[in-house]
């Protein structure tokens, strides 16, 4: 299982390579919907690692 400080690490390498997609190819472009899909679940990812849900 990685850590919690790699996990961010992939999330802001997403994040900078969202917003250059967005910056050529516009916001509602396939590649960047794509690459915002990716960033919201490594996101999802990341806060359900650093906030578990306890039965």
């Amino acid at each position: 299982m990685r850590g919690l400080k790699e996990l961010w690490k992939e999330i802001e390498q997403l994040q900078e390579e969202l917003h250059k997609i967005i910056s050529k190819k516009g916001i509602n472009s396939p590649d960047a919907i794509r690459a915002s899909q990716e960033f919201r679940n490594k996101m999802r990812e990341y806060n359900d690692l650093e906030n578990p849900i306890e039965p």
